[in-house]
């Protein structure tokens, strides 16, 4: 009997956690295919086929080894500023900032590049490379960080004016004691062959950061599911002020969590030096952060949620980039397509949020 019970118990929790899951899901979904929608019919009526579009994006971007590729290696920026900004916002704060810490992230991780020789091994030379990218995020949002910590000075407005400090910083060192001579354009010297990061597959093209992406996007999960510290940046984005008469040192749960979030887009600078360009550039970061968070909301800033999001917007841009050929659409039509999934996804969040409010308010409910 007992054997029975425990069968029908992890039935049932099966089929909760299966309806749980139906429901939170099923409504963002219904958003994004609304919102496809709505971009096939304006590609109507424009005179584009919507199908003839839609099948470009995704031959170009999953119909060859090329293709995936690619897709691979921009899904990567992509889903560390989308976690950066996601970990952030699990303690309530918006980290506007993952543009300065890419750059600044890219130009530790150049100037270790640089230093190193080609006799250097590369079990040595790569992680190197990483961390002084993941110390250079850090680095990047410390100043707002420790003023939203202990000066409650908001967190957006340091941030945003920090992202001009770090790019500017990129093109003088570009453009100036780093520059490559021999390019005659605004780029550093290469860094050593050593710290580049081997790539997946020669016919691929990818390099591991993906991997590198999706394993940090675990690590995330279980820090915010399975440790103190997780718990503590749930309650003080859930409540700050319950937190806070709960004993929690608010102050610092924040200062770590921003810390924590540069980081990982200092990681994401890191990588593209390492992994792309292996040299610093300008442009290096074409609006990853703006992009990352419009991915964090549509992952719900959940890990699992936010790579799917930044895999499915990567195989939107590389996509993107055969429109103009097949339908004669400016690359730049992927903005709109942006702007459709995050204004139906806010939509279904909004109504969401409202039936809960109803449902809660009305009389011998439980909310």
């Amino acid at each position: 009997m007992s054997a029975q019970a425990d069968a029908a118990t992890a039935r049932a929790r099966g089929s909760a956690v299966g309806r749980f899951v139906f429901r939170e899901t099923l409504p963002y979904l219904a958003a994004v295919l609304g919102a496809l929608v709505v971009a096939g019919l304006l590609l109507i009526l424009i005179g584009a086929d919507p199908l003839a579009a839609l099948g470009t994006i995704f031959s170009a971007s999953l119909g060859s080894l090329g293709g995936l590729g690619q897709t691979l290696n921009r899904a990567t920026p992509l889903i560390l500023g989308a976690l950066a900004v996601a970990f952030a916002a699990r303690a309530g704060l918006l980290n506007v900032g993952v543009d300065g810490q890419i750059y600044l992230g890219a130009i530790c991780a150049t100037g270790v590049g640089l230093l190193l020789t080609r006799d250097t091994p590369a079990l040595v030379a790569v992680p190197l490379v990483l961390a002084a990218g993941f110390v250079g995020g850090a680095l990047a949002v410390l100043p707002a960080a420790a003023l939203r910590a202990y000066w409650g000075v908001n967190e957006i407005f340091v941030t945003v004016m920090l992202n001009f400090i770090f790019q500017y910083l990129a093109e003088y060192l570009a453009t100036g004691p780093w520059n490559d001579p021999r390019s005659g354009e605004a780029i550093s010297r290469p860094i050593s062959f050593a710290a580049q990061l081997p790539i997946l597959s020669s016919g691929l093209g990818a390099h591991v950061g993906i991997l590198i992406a999706l394993v940090i996007g675990a690590i995330l999960a279980w820090i915010l599911r399975r440790t103190l510290l997780g718990y503590s940046i749930r309650a003080v984005g859930d409540n700050s002020t319950a937190a806070r008469v709960g004993g929690m040192a608010v102050g610092r749960v924040m200062l770590v969590a921003l810390v924590v979030s540069g980081a990982v887009a200092g990681l994401a600078g890191g990588i593209e030096i390492s992994g792309y360009y292996q040299r610093l550039i300008l442009g290096l970061s074409p609006g990853f952060g703006y992009m990352a968070i419009l991915l964090a909301v549509l992952g719900r800033h959940r890990p699992l949620g936010v790579v799917l999001a930044g895999v499915a917007f990567a195989v939107l841009l590389v996509g993107s980039d055969s429109l103009q050929r097949s339908v004669r659409l400016p690359q730049s039509a992927v903005l709109v397509f942006q702007a459709l999934i995050l204004l139906a996804v806010l939509l279904a969040t909004s109504l969401r949020a409202n039936r809960r409010l109803t449902v809660a308010g009305t009389p011998g409910s439980t909310p």
